[in-house]
């Protein structure tokens, strides 16, 4: 029994040992990587808001977490002048307007901990995003690795890690993006722990609660990602096992609602405040004012800037992103390479609702919801949003893809080993020759 005890300890110390090794080495890929400048716009609201707290800023009456401050001499708003008072506080004139659009959550934790003294504020909150970032990644690929293996697991790894676009992503303090990988975490970990879901539950609630506090960009994308894999699991069991895929099932369904829940709370508190303590009021002007412009909103009844965006229709959205974006060329080369893989399993007759098959579908949805719901967003931010390619897809097609490329040169190692003596033939005769 001591024995059994030692080595469990030993296990875990081991796996936590490598999570932290894979955790710093993926901040270490995904900070280096980074443009500082990604973003600096959106960024400049939750630095506004640093500087608030730096410079004893009175902000008493602001009721969101999120500002746009002043420079002196400045008659246009600029996002530069956050950056510009930030590093000298006496080119603040005195304004500061609040940011209505999110609730902005991050904007206050990162103005209270200023306010409690901590140094070079802007730079450790990058860092420390970052490397929260970092953590849930690597958590998730411990998570994989415990369910479908080590390939799995590596390629998630991988992928994450030398994404170009994460890296712009991880420190931005506007985008905090650990927290868009909360959720999916977390359906790994109800998935590899069925029996204790119910503890589970009240997490998924706080995580799309935070999230949507912070910011309701991506959240379809975000809230799918909870139940991405769980619903293969589920299709799968359907045949084999159907008392698992019965929990699992009701298990998608109380994520659902408890995930929803969350989502409504945020924007209750929201309205509330938008409405002056009317919820109906500022529901109302929150759909008109932002919903409508963000998604399928009368291009007639806004800017004429936003015509583009709200007349494109859904395909020519999706098509924007192989042409403009090297994620979506990523993508694009995943969706192809592996729709040849699953017709080439066709041809062998193989079952083709395996696990595989149903992870990529269903990332692929996950992926591509937000440019789906939130059209005039996607439309218009392709250099931000192609990082929901990496919400799953493009991992998980990069794990298809070398899984595949491997069972189909092993099924055929004959040929492949008498093709590459040919050529090894061939290149020694033309060695001789010359």
């Amino acid at each position: 029994m001591n024995e059994i005890n030692t080595k469990n300890r030993t296990q875990v110390k081991s796996r936590i040992v490598i999570t932290l090794l894979a955790t710093i080495i993926m901040a270490c890929m995904l900070y280096s990587d980074r443009n500082v400048h990604f973003d600096n716009f959106s960024e400049s609201f939750a630095v506004s808001m640093i500087n608030a707290a730096k410079y004893d800023v009175d902000i008493s009456s602001h009721k969101y977490g999120l500002a746009q401050i002043r420079a002196e001499g400045k008659e246009e708003w600029s996002y530069f002048e956050a950056y510009d008072i930030y590093a000298d506080g006496e080119l603040f004139d005195g304004r500061i307007n609040e940011y209505h659009s999110q609730l902005g959550l991050q904007g206050w934790i990162f103005y209270f901990l200023t306010k409690a003294g901590i140094p070079s504020p802007v730079f450790v909150f990058r860092v420390v995003c970052c490397l929260l970032l970092s953590l849930l990644l690597s958590l998730i690929c411990h998570e994989l690795y415990k369910k479908y293996g080590l390939l799995l697991s590596v390629a998630f790894f991988i992928a994450s890690m030398v994404s170009p676009i994460l890296g712009d992503f991880s420190t931005n303090l506007y985008w905090v993006p650990f927290t868009w990988f909360i959720p999916m975490y977390l359906g790994l970990l109800c998935l590899n722990n069925i029996d204790k879901r119910f503890w589970l539950y009240p997490l998924f609630f706080l995580a799309i609660l935070v999230k949507s506090a912070c910011g309701y960009e991506y959240i379809t994308v975000i809230m799918l990602s909870s139940v991405m894999f769980l619903f293969a699991e589920f299709v799968v069991c359907l045949k084999n096992d159907r008392q698992r895929s019965k929990l699992i099932f009701k298990s998608i369904l109380s994520i659902g609602v408890v995930s929803l829940l969350g989502f409504v709370s945020a924007l209750t508190i929201h309205s509330y405040i938008r409405g002056d303590g009317n919820i109906l009021v500022g529901l109302d002007n929150i759909y008109r004012v932002d919903v409508l412009r963000r998604t399928f909103g009368n291009a007639l009844e806004f800017h004429e800037g936003y015509a583009d965006s709200l007349n494109a229709s859904i395909l020519s959205v999706l098509m924007r992103y192989p042409v403009y974006t090297e994620a979506g060329k990523v993508a694009s080369f995943a969706l192809v390479g592996c729709s040849a893989s699953f017709l080439y399993a066709i041809c062998k007759k193989r079952n083709l609702l395996n696990a595989d098959f149903l992870l990529f579908i269903s990332s692929l949805i996950t992926c591509i919801s937000w440019f789906v719901l939130g059209k005039e967003h996607s439309y218009s931010h392709i250099g931000l949003n192609n990082v929901m390619l990496y919400m799953g897809f493009i991992q998980i097609g990069f794990y298809v893809l070398v899984k595949n490329v491997l069972m189909i040169l092993h099924e055929n190692k004959e040929k492949v080993m008498t093709y590459g003596r040919m050529f090894v033939h061939r290149l020694k005769e033309d060695i001789n020759r010359d």
